[in-house]
């Protein structure tokens, strides 16, 4: 990132408070180059080398992208408090 730039400590300290409980939908941009090349990324991992999911989404459509994340989740947490109101 360049120097004076407060955003990959932000992500540091996010992706150590959420970890793979984190979804990000990128925009492409400067944070695109810093947090997708390997080896050396912001984002930190746990003991078993897991962390957030990150995908990155072409110039305009990033907010219709992570919409589609959230609608995901929200789907599956239907399927499963149905499956665990059936079972129960």
């Amino acid at each position: 990132a360049c120097s004076g730039c407060g955003e990959t400590p932000d992500i540091k300290l996010l992706t150590q408070l959420y970890g793979d409980r984190m979804l990000i939908a990128n925009a492409t941009g400067c944070s695109s180059i810093y947090g997708g090349n390997l080896p050396s990324t912001p984002y930190t991992t746990d003991a078993n080398g897991r962390g957030p999911a990150w995908a990155n989404s072409l110039f305009e459509d990033n907010a219709e992208f992570g919409l589609g994340f959230r609608l995901t989740v929200d789907q599956h947490r239907v399927r499963v408090l149905r499956l665990l109101d059936q079972f129960a």
